[in-house]
């Protein structure tokens, strides 16, 4: 009896979470319309736009504080992952190892038996453009991330052909990545070239493309 319970109760709340997402991803679309009709103004004024007329009247849905703060990090997120006119609202001091972003596909250099040695090696690095270091450990297809604060994330990691290669969101205590990614997200990443120390590797995104480079260690 308590099992079943158990299980309703874990049923309800992924429910519920699934259904929040839903309703903040209808959101951010419409967000996401409105920074791109008016992508001519000054970036403050749209800023105040979305705020006013998106993201206050929704966060005033929920009566307590924790709620909203909640909701305001799942809307904050989940924009930087789908919507590029967000992300370029907030342009961000660029380290040289860091996450860039371009409008143009990298040129391709690696070769497939330089992707192949992705896997001989079982840990990794790379860094955000804060300049934080996140470890990563590849151990039987799964890839584990440990961030600057002892957060983790977990992700199944599966090699396929042409140099790419898809992780799968398994969970995360992170505050950007619990919030970005719901279980079952893929993303599907290529290496494109390769130095002595390191793999450099893009995420396309829509229209843009996400380049870092993945420390060998």
């Amino acid at each position: 009896m308590k099992a079943s319970l158990l299980l309703i109760l874990f049923f309800l709340s992924s429910f519920s979470r699934s259904q929040t997402v839903q309703a903040v991803d209808s959101l951010n679309i419409e967000i996401c319309k409105a920074l791109v009709q008016n992508k001519n103004l000054n970036n403050e004024i749209r800023v105040n736009t979305i705020t006013n007329s998106y993201i206050i009247p929704y966060m005033k849905k929920f009566g307590d504080s924790i709620t909203r703060q909640k909701a305001f990090e799942l809307i904050f997120f989940r924009l930087h992952k789908n919507c590029n006119e967000f992300v370029a609202l907030f342009p961000q001091p660029k380290e040289a190892d860091g996450w860039t972003i371009q409008y143009e596909k990298p040129v391709e250099k690696s070769t497939r038996e330089q992707c192949n040695q992705l896997t001989k090696n079982s840990t990794y690095h790379y860094f955000e453009n804060d300049g934080n270091k996140v470890e990563v450990t590849l151990s039987h297809n799964l890839w584990t991330e440990k961030f600057s604060d002892n957060t983790i994330s977990k992700l199944h990691f599966k090699q396929k052909g042409n140099c790419e290669f898809e992780l799968e969101f398994i969970e995360s205590d992170n505050i950007s990545r619990k919030n970005m990614s719901i279980k079952g997200d893929k993303y599907l990443y290529k290496i494109y070239d390769e130095d002595s120390d390191s793999y450099r590797v893009y995420l396309k995104n829509k229209e843009t493309y996400y380049t870092f480079k993945l420390f060998k260690q």
